[in-house]
């Protein structure tokens, strides 16, 4: 692109053939796109109807880039908005450099006539705001060569300088003061309801990637068993390492041997042999080898007592991620996919062109032989979902995936500590974050964390849950929490549970509370007793859960 300069000199951008079309055109740049010296995935390229590149837009998505403002998957909702926003004001004959607060109103009403819900307008409008709040930044000068002014500022009563987008200050839910636009309106933010799909029912979809019903499966034809054993390997990694659509294709060999590598996985197969091996893809005719990693694999939980194996993963944004591998996982990728169906395929397409390199991938397509697209991906899981009568997509698998890590990683930190406390808790939720490949603990992390808590301990209200993690955490706290032995945490284990199914009419309920009140029993008033409500004489235990 004109003007855009590298420190090694001019860089030219990549060619993308304009669609024809009487509107904006739009389309991805390749995956390897040379943005100033820096090598980035491929950004939205959007184009005038006459086919030259809308300057402003590219220029602006460069500047995203650049600045690791925002993933590639996260500019494409951004990159429609914006394409319709430039399309309004050209229907209009208003240049993209007057618009103003008038005209965004303008367009919201235009957006409402057309049946745009309330959520999308705003979302829409915030992009809009969001463009012209750093387009100066990102495009220094226009095409005319003169310098882009600022577009957005607070107008201020007496103040000379006039902004044609003005702002506002709002204040969000934890207390932070943002600038949005003047004209903003607030959108309710709706908790999604997240359905996990169970064990049973992801059994149902890999049985269907393995041995579909509706497609016919020929058991003579070797490339029909082939891709149906690819799909179920890539609906494994799904569901039992978490990985999203778009990850499975890039999966790749090298990281996956270098994961058993730091493991001592191939130990057996010698220090020489090790050091000169790429990937575990090289073992394909070597049985004797395969047996030994085999072997390895089989011992690997019983030694280290370890849940899964960390494996180096480029997920969304570009951040990478260590995606837990269990030890069957392992094993099904490397006696099925590895050594099996993708060696058969790599031996006859070189012996058609003894030229052929594979890609350094697990999932290769039959047609190109290259790595599949997430497209593909989706696609083969969907279809697989339907097939077996599942409701649900790919992205349900890496759901039902988060659901029982969640769950593995609280029975192993109750199993360690011994208590169920808000310590363990917070431990519990960073693990599971890290295993999803989240940045942070987030909505979504604490809403897996709370299915796996509901069924270990059987409570499936919070404010059950948290008064159960109050007890544990004063027990925790106790001055003789020396005397905490695992005969005591039993027997603390066992009046809980008789506690909470004792009938309140009880005499053993009766004696318990009388206890309560006699402060040598309960000194210092740890656990508070107060009248019970309609069933008076007996008083009713309540743990003092005040939030600090």
């Amino acid at each position: 692109m004109p003007g855009v300069k590298s420190q090694t000199g001019t860089k030219p951008r990549p060619v993308v053939t304009p669609l024809p079309s009487s509107t904006f055109s739009m389309t991805f740049a390749g995956p390897d796109v040379e943005w100033f010296g820096e090598t980035r995935p491929g950004m939205p390229i959007i184009r005038w109807p006459n086919g030259t590149l809308c300057e402003p837009l590219v220029f602006f998505f460069g500047h995203l880039c650049r600045k690791n403002f925002e993933g590639i998957k996260s500019m494409e909702p951004r990159a429609y908005s914006l394409r319709e926003w430039f399309a309004y004001l050209g229907e209009r004959g208003i240049p993209w450099n007057e618009a103003d607060d008038l005209k965004m109103h303008q367009w919201r009403e235009h957006e409402r006539k057309k049946g745009v819900s309330h959520e999308q307008i705003e979302a829409k409008l915030k992009r809009v705001f969001h463009f012209y709040r750093h387009i100066p930044d990102a495009m220094v000068c226009q095409p005319d060569g003169t310098l882009t002014p600022e577009f957005v500022g607070e107008n201020r009563r007496g103040q000379p300088t006039k902004f044609p987008i003005s702002t506002k200050e709002v204040k969000t839910k934890t207390g932070k003061w943002v600038t949005v636009w003047s004209g903003s309106k607030s959108v309710k933010q709706m908790k999604p309801k997240l359905k996990v799909v169970v064990n049973a029912d992801c059994a149902l979809v890999l049985s269907e990637l393995r041995s579909p019903s509706n497609r016919k499966k020929d058991i003579h034809d070797i490339d029909s068993i082939i891709k149906c054993e690819r799909d179920w390997g890539m609906g494994r990694v799904m569901v039992g390492a978490g990985l999203r659509a778009h990850e499975v294709p890039a999966l790749s060999l090298r990281d996956l041997t270098k994961a058993m590598k730091d493991e001592q996985l191939l130990r057996g197969l010698g220090q020489q042999r090790i050091a000169n091996m790429e990937s575990v893809a090289e073992l394909a005719d070597d049985p004797e080898a395969q047996k030994i990693v085999l072997k390895a694999l089989k011992h690997f939980t019983d030694k280290k007592n370890r849940l899964y194996v960390g494996v180096r993963i480029l997920g969304k944004g570009s951040k990478e991620r260590q995606a837990g591998f269990t030890v069957d996982l392992l094993y099904d990728l490397l006696t099925v996919v590895i050594w099996g169906g993708r060696n058969i395929l790599i031996k006859r397409w070189q012996a058609a062109d003894p030229a052929y390199i594979p890609e350094d991938t697990l999932f290769l397509s039959f047609k190109t032989g290259e790595p599949l697209t997430e497209s593909t991906v989706s696609d083969i899981m969907l279809q697989a979902f339907k097939d077996a009568n599942v409701s649900g997509s790919g992205h349900d698998l890496r759901k039902n995936y988060a659901t029982n890590i969640a769950a593995k990683i609280l029975r192993r930190n109750l199993e360690t500590f011994g208590y169920f406390t808000h310590a363990v808790l917070n431990t519990v939720l960073s693990e599971v974050a890290d295993a999803l490949g989240h940045s942070s603990v987030n909505t979504t992390t604490q809403h897996y964390t709370n299915l796996a808590i509901a069924a270990a301990s059987g409570l499936d209200h919070k404010r059950q849950r948290d008064k159960v993690m109050a007890v544990c955490d004063m027990l925790v706290e106790s001055d003789r929490k020396d005397m905490l032995d695992d005969e005591r945490i039993r027997l603390c284990a066992s009046a809980f549970k008789v506690f909470s199914e004792m009938p309140k009419d009880s005499m053993l309920y009766e004696l318990l509370t009388d206890a309560m009140a006699d402060p040598q029993l309960n000194p210092a008033g740890i656990i508070k007793m107060s009248e019970v409500t309609r069933r008076p004489p007996f008083p009713r235990l309540v743990v003092d859960n005040t939030r600090k």
